[in-house]
């Protein structure tokens, strides 16, 4: 299957910020020693916790959307817990006014969970325990399966005219630089 142009879109315009996030995050050291973990996951929380109440009502507006998306702030909530620490206050997120910009906001938490599988396979693979981190890793050897149908949703929304691919895209960069902002403190 080709890569849906708006895909193509949306990674040409926030390369440079998800390039600068991981290199910034360096997650595979940094989730190998407690303390930093704790603080990780906690930021995770704050991320998903803030995203995902201004997603939420377009994924009840769109049920499609709201099957292939997944709320991962109960799993880090969890997590975080396994890991002796308590969650904060949700970071203020900017509001999300269009289906366009939520479908660009999904395609950034949804595409983590690709770089969260890979981050937890190379944490194995070093022989660090993985606990109070199933949230890198929410859906298992379905990570894959789950972002196909996410992006085909989105393409779909894309061509028949639901969701402007310009707000996708100002989504997809205003999710990275929220993302940033909070995990990151930029």
């Amino acid at each position: 299957m080709a890569t849906p142009e708006i895909i193509v879109r949306l990674r040409q315009a926030t390369a440079e910020a998800h390039a600068r996030l991981e290199s910034t995050l360096d997650l595979v050291a940094r989730l190998t020693v407690a303390d930093e973990r704790r603080l990780l996951a906690a930021r995770f929380l704050m991320l998903h916790e803030s995203a995902e109440t201004k997603l939420a009502p377009w994924s009840r507006a769109r049920p499609e959307l709201g099957i292939v998306t997944r709320s991962r702030a109960p799993l880090i909530r969890a997590d975080l817990a396994a890991l002796g620490g308590s969650g904060t206050a949700p970071a203020a997120a900017p509001e999300i006014g269009s289906l366009g910009r939520a479908l660009g906001w999904h395609y950034v938490l949804e595409g983590s969970t690709l770089g969260g599988k890979t981050i937890h396979r190379e944490l194995a693979r070093r022989g660090v325990d993985a606990r109070g981190l199933g949230f890198l890793n929410p859906y298992g050897d379905q990570a894959g399966s789950r972002w196909r149908a996410f992006v085909e949703v989105l393409d779909r929304l894309h061509r028949e005219g639901a969701a402007d691919g310009d707000e996708i895209v100002s989504g997809g960069v205003d999710g990275f630089d929220h993302a940033a902002h909070v995990l990151c403190g930029v």
